[in-house]
């Protein structure tokens, strides 16, 4: 008995929202006619045509590899910085409020930058895409880090652990949970930052392809090009939710 809901429950609950957003999509296409919001129906049929041909597939593998290297880069980059200041209370005074003014600035301001620096092409993408999702990875590890009880460095301690031993056994278990909350949250800023530069400086990639649906007014290729764009994101997220999760009822487990 007890409290928990039964399996279907949270099943259902996971559905619900899905299922209502396709049901308001499908209920607005037959108030505004297909023709101006074509139906989820159009839309999806729309993508598997394209990957049928072929196209879509060039364009989604080009997006990939630029978010691959992008996450890749700001996964390195955060938990550097996010590590390195919250290991050190002389670095977390000096550098954590500039580098939070500066994930404050709307990152699509920069962007030319990034094309002076890495030029036209993939790099730029990967560089672009790097610098949107290392912020949230690199906060939530520092933020983490400060948080972990001193007594535990105390036991270390007299435990003569090294420091590589204190790491592994100590602060990391104490800091997972968050880590991946940051790591999720930097997947997808990446993929934002990477869909951002293909729209206003790239010739392929799926940002591309809504920049030239839109400016031809065909609204059933855009919707089709979200749809993938949302499939990409969900399969990103959903590992990392998972984890994210399973961490967060260890430490739970573990404070009993």
């Amino acid at each position: 008995m007890g409290g928990s809901s039964p399996w279907w429950a949270h099943r259902a609950g996971a559905l619900a929202l899905p299922a209502a957003t396709v049901a308001a999509w499908q209920l607005a296409s037959w108030a505004a006619g297909p023709d101006f919001l074509p139906s989820p129906w159009a839309a999806a049929g729309r993508a598997l045509a394209g990957f049928r041909e072929g196209w879509l597939w060039q364009e989604l593998a080009l997006t990939l590899m630029e978010l691959a290297g992008g996450f890749a880069w700001a996964v390195v980059l955060g938990l550097g910085l996010g590590f390195a200041l919250g290991g050190s209370a002389l670095l977390r005074a000096a550098y954590e409020g500039p580098l939070v003014a500066l994930y404050s600035i709307p990152k699509v301001t920069l962007f030319p930058l990034f094309l002076f620096a890495f030029k036209l092409g993939p790099a730029s993408k990967v560089a672009f895409g790097a610098f949107h999702g290392l912020f949230p990875i690199a906060i939530y590890t520092w933020t983490a880090m400060s948080t972990v009880r001193p007594v535990y460095f105390k036991v270390a301690r007299l435990l003569r652990l090294r420091p590589a031993a204190v790491f592994a056994r100590i602060v990391l278990p104490a800091v997972a949970p968050a880590v991946v909350t940051g790591l999720r949250l930097g997947f997808n800023l990446t993929f934002l930052g990477v869909i951002l530069g293909e729209m206003f400086a790239s010739r392929a990639g799926l940002g591309f392809l809504l920049m030239s649906f839109g400016a031809t007014f065909d609204a059933t290729q855009i919707l089709a090009t979200i749809l993938v764009i949302f499939a990409v994101a969900l399969a990103g997220n959903l590992p990392l939710l998972w984890w994210e999760r399973r961490l967060s009822r260890w430490s739970e487990q573990a404070r009993r």
